[in-house]
């Protein structure tokens, strides 16, 4: 069950579609602005929020490209163990890969300690490193867990 304190700060929240949004009950925005209304707490100043004109011009709400679903995906969380099984001769080039799977270098390397979750893209981005360096080993993480993709 989410809670209010799980929205990420300065997250965007969705007031706009409340009464006529079709995914409105499964959207984190719609679901996030629903906690905020609700809260007991005292109420920010200001907020970060989806422009209401910009969802009554849009041609099809079901088609919201701010839509975030509130459905849960699998996350990796660290990858020390990611090179053992990558022959020594391919390993400089590998790692060097697999770092340009990543936004930045930091990530790269919160990611490798799991300070930093491994989203489903940038796990399949590494898996296509192993394949086209021909790695027979799939890539392997230290652990997974499921989260939402705010």
């Amino acid at each position: 069950m989410i809670q209010l304190q799980d929205v990420p700060r300065a997250y965007a929240y969705c007031f706009a579609g409340r009464d006529k949004c079709p995914k409105c009950a499964t959207c984190l925005r719609a679901i996030a602005a629903r906690l905020l209304e609700q809260s007991e707490d005292p109420q920010p100043q200001t907020l970060h929020t989806v422009n209401a004109c910009y969802v009554d011009r849009l041609p099809d709400l079901s088609a919201c490209p701010l839509y975030r679903p509130d459905t849960p995906v699998r996350f990796a969380r660290g990858m020390m163990h990611l090179f053992d099984e990558v022959p020594v001769k391919q390993a400089t080039e590998v790692r060097a890969r697999v770092v340009g799977c990543f936004s930045c270098e930091r990530y790269f390397y919160l990611s490798r300690s799991g300070k930093r979750l491994i989203t489903p893209e940038e796990q399949r981005r590494i898996a296509v490193v192993f394949r086209d360096m021909g790695l027979a080993a799939a890539p392997r993480f230290d652990g997974y867990e499921q989260a939402l993709v705010w």
